[in-house]
């Protein structure tokens, strides 16, 4: 063992003190952390755009761009806030935008860990973005409000889930869940119209891995992990 002469004492960080470069969606803001306000230089910008693809609704959009400048402030131009000692960042003001960012406001009703997105760079434009899952956000118990749309699911007895999946047709996959007697009182589930077929599954397969992760197990009747996210 070897001797040690000196201890290195180590302090306590904020979750948001990490290095990675992150946002948080919070209500009406986003914040941005202290790696986030370092390596962008957000302390010099004033404004910052939030925008989607061009071919996305904002009700389908996952991926969220933010772009910041020192144009003049504008109904899409949102203003920045610094916070104390310059360590994190606010872009505010977003209440109506984000409300129309359907996945994103239902993030934000998530836990802080599920809040928190880390900033990427399309190599396609150099613009920063981040990621908001897809969420069943809606519920019913009455399964004749569902119709023939794509969807991922979560279906649910007594309040726990019992299956994640995603289908094409989300009305005819209910009508073979009843036919193989998979027990269920309730859906969850998030209409996919803007996604291909593989995305829907990609996203199937994150939410998969989220309860695996929470519960150290697959949903009883998932048999299978999904497949892995590219």
């Amino acid at each position: 063992m070897t001797h040690v002469t000196k201890l290195k004492k180590l302090s306590r960080l904020s979750h948001f003190m990490l290095d990675a470069m992150s946002v948080t969606l919070r209500t009406g803001s986003i914040y941005f952390n202290a790696s986030a306000v370092r390596e962008l230089e957000i302390a010099k910008y004033k404004s910052c755009y939030i925008s989607i693809k061009d071919n996305v609704n904002p009700g389908d959009a996952t991926e969220i761009y933010v772009e910041f400048n020192n144009d003049p402030e504008s109904i899409q131009n949102a203003p920045v806030k610094m916070g104390k000692r310059l360590i994190g960042a606010s872009v505010t003001q977003l209440g109506t935008v984000l409300n129309q960012l359907t996945h994103a406001k239902a993030c934000i009703k998530q836990s802080r860990k599920e809040r928190r997105r880390f900033l990427l760079k399309d190599p396609t434009n150099n613009k920063w973005f981040f990621r908001v899952a897809p969420r069943p956000y809606l519920k019913t118990k009455d399964f004749s409000q569902i119709g023939e749309f794509p969807a991922i699911y979560y279906l649910c007895l007594n309040g726990q889930i019992n299956r994640i999946g995603e289908s094409s047709n989300l009305k005819r996959r209910l009508n073979d869940y009843k036919r193989q007697d998979v027990p269920f009182d309730e859906i969850q589930y998030c209409r996919m119209d803007g996604f291909t077929d593989s995305e829907r599954k990609d996203w199937e397969t994150y939410h998969i891995n989220q309860y695996v992760n929470e519960k150290g197990m697959l949903p009883p009747y998932n048999f299978q992990n999904g497949r892995q996210i590219n």
